[in-house]
Formats: C-alpha cells, sequence, structure tokens
C-alpha cells in the first residue's frame, strides 16, 4: 500500500495514511469542503465554530448549528481517526497537519 506522510508546520513527520484512506476520506463533498477550508486557513489551529462559520459563510441555506453537528460527529472524528488532524470535543478545537497525498487528491477531484 501506497502511504502518505502527514507532517506539522516543521516538517516534522506526525504518522502517515494511506491511499485507501485519502480516498474514503474525500468521497463525501462536504468533507472536502472541510479539508480545503483546513488547508487554506492561515493557522493550524482553528475552533470547531469558527470552521463551521467558515464553511456555512458562502452558503446560506446551510446553517452553521448544522455545520456544527456534522463537524463534532461526522467529519473531524473521521479527519483524526488517520491523523490529518487532532481534535479537542471538550475544547472545540483543531490542529490541522499536512498531507500531501491529500491536497493532491484533492486538487485533482476539486480544480480550481
Amino acid at each position: 500500500m501506497t502511504e502518505f506522510p502527514i507532517t506539522d508546520d516543521d516538517g516534522l513527520v506526525q504518522c502517515a495514511c494511506e491511499a485507501d484512506e485519502i480516498l474514503r476520506l474525500l468521497a463525501d463533498a462536504s468533507r472536502r469542503r472541510v479539508v480545503e477550508s483546513l488547508a487554506n486557513y492561515e493557522d493550524t489551529w482553528i475552533h470547531r465554530e469558527q470552521l463551521a462559520q467558515r464553511l456555512a459563510g458562502s452558503h446560506e441555506e446551510e446553517p452553521i448549528n448544522n455545520w456544527e453537528r456534522d463537524l463534532h460527529h461526522v467529519h473531524l472524528p473521521m479527519l483524526e481517526d488517520t491523523g490529518i488532524i487532532e481534535y479537542d470535543r471538550q475544547e472545540g478545537t483543531v490542529r490541522h497537519y499536512q498531507c500531501d497525498g491529500l491536497a493532491d487528491v484533492l486538487d485533482a477531484v476539486e480544480p480550481e
């Protein structure tokens, strides 16, 4: 299996994820939006509520509460399981890591 390193800001490898995990993560359009939003965020830390606001901001038909619920129960746990993020459920904070394989697949699926 092909593995892709997941690195922090300093380039230190935190873990690795397999190609199948990346494809499973990006199979969902909402999760692609989450991953893209995290990748485009200027900091490596963000609060779940702030992320929900960013995601709902351009789509008024999607209430922030729905995004917060889906982030907390579905998207963030899946991303955390693969090591792409660290998610503190109590504090609602998310730390995002870099995975070139994830970015490459996302660019191929959602070209700008």
